[in-house]
């Protein structure tokens, strides 16, 4: 039987994704978008994983806040068959061409009732920022990897004005 936080872990270090990567990685580009996607964005992130025996469905709904220097955080609440656990990511990443990107969430943990966290596996996500940065689209990925490692997770964040 697989206990939920290897679950959580395993799912969550592939596949959390939640916010826009601000850094400046291509020169006046990276600046550009990074400043124009500053804020607080709602997510939604929908998709499977695999639990190690089969995929599971999943979701994760939350918010994000970002700032102009690359630097994200936000909560949510990540839901799968195995339950529903709170959970907080922080991390940095790079804008490249055309408002594309990539983030690494190296804070990526499991947030416990009592206050306690479960640390989790830095996760990683490439999104493209579009209407003026208003959305963001995204996917999480696993580079290195390949089969059932690879996350199936698509997440939309939208600009809470």
């Amino acid at each position: 039987m697989l206990r939920l936080p290897a679950l959580i872990a395993s799912t969550i270090a592939c596949a959390v994704f939640a916010a826009p990567a601000f850094a400046d990685d291509n020169g006046r580009h990276g600046r550009t978008c990074a400043a124009k996607a500053k804020g607080l964005y709602g997510f939604l992130c929908d998709g499977s994983t695999f639990n190690g025996v089969a995929f599971d469905q999943v979701t994760y709904v939350g918010t994000v806040d970002c700032d102009e220097k690359a630097f994200c955080e936000g909560y949510g609440t990540f839901n799968s068959d195995q339950g529903s656990v709170d959970t907080h990511i922080a991390g940095a990443g790079t804008f490249g061409r055309n408002c594309f990107g990539r983030i690494v969430y190296t804070t990526n943990e499991i947030v416990l009732p009592g206050g306690g966290t479960i640390p989790l596996p830095p996760a990683t996500f490439d999104f493209i920022a579009v209407d003026d940065s208003n959305e963001i689209l995204g996917s999480g990925v696993a580079p290195g990897m390949t089969g059932d490692s690879v996350p199936r997770l698509t997440c939309r964040l939208v600009r809470i004005r």
